[in-house]
């Protein structure tokens, strides 16, 4: 009896196992959903100190917008170079917020009677990956800024502050003659990729990372392709090269 009681548990197991890994097919496709089982088996036979990593780079088209959701009622959005008691309360680390600042970024911050409600972080001409080794950087330099940790406070989603932290960026940057934004995505996180598609987001590249320890492999679709690196001041520099885009939108308009 035990016996088919073992064996109705391993049957049990393994369509649970089955059903789970249908759904990551739904959700990440079949290429992203192996890349998501080789890390997986990574991570478990070396106890967390190896890791595959998938990006995928996309540009934003600046929308030039009218700023009127900059505040709405109590709700407040703003931009600082500087921490504040505001961004303070974000559930980010004091120094990690400290040392964006320090790479020239600027915040844009959503609040609303003094309690942080979500942000944008935007930074220009280069920025430092903070999840991988690597740098960004792209041509033309002035034509576009990296977004990055687009955040929205759990109690404020359920109304447009995401649509209305875009609308103030857009209107900023337009401002400046900032025709792109460029951010990294991870690939099992179709739900980011798909919310930025909406925004107009294009593809631009996509890299493949393989950490462990301080070994590092990098595999690109630009510049530099292939960059291996065995210490933190050897970070390859990814390079995007928007000039297509450019000529694209001036063909569009």
């Amino acid at each position: 009896m035990w016996i088919g009681r073992l064996h109705r548990a391993d049957h049990l197991s393994k369509a649970r196992m089955l059903e789970r890994l249908k759904r990551k097919i739904r959700s990440f496709g079949w290429p992203d959903t192996c890349w998501f089982v080789a890390d997986t088996f990574l991570r478990r036979v070396s106890f967390g100190s190896a890791r595959l990593v998938k990006y995928y780079f996309v540009a934003q088209p600046v929308a030039e917008r009218a700023d009127e959701h900059s505040r709405s009622g109590s709700m407040q959005i703003y931009v600082t170079e500087t921490l504040d008691d505001v961004i303070c309360q974000a559930p980010r680390p004091v120094q990690t917020m400290q040392k964006r600042f320090d790479q020239r970024s600027r915040c844009v911050v959503a609040e609303r009677d003094g309690v942080f409600a979500g942000f944008i972080w935007l930074c220009p001409e280069q920025y430092r990956e903070d999840t991988v080794r690597c740098d960004y950087r792209w041509t033309p330099p002035r034509s576009a800024v990296w977004d990055f940790d687009v955040f929205v406070a759990p109690p404020f989603r359920m109304g447009r502050l995401f649509q209305r932290l875009w609308a103030h960026t857009h209107g900023l940057l337009a401002a400046e003659n900032v025709r792109w934004t460029l951010s990294r995505i991870d690939a099992l996180n179709p739900g980011s990729l798909a919310a930025h598609r909406k925004l107009g987001a294009r593809d631009v590249a996509r890299g493949w990372f393989l950490i462990a320890g301080q070994f590092q492999i990098t595999v690109a679709s630009a510049a530099p392709y292939l960059h291996v690196s065995l210490r933190d001041g050897d970070a390859p520099q990814i390079c995007f090269d928007l000039s297509r885009l450019e000529t694209e939108s001036d063909r569009a308009s």
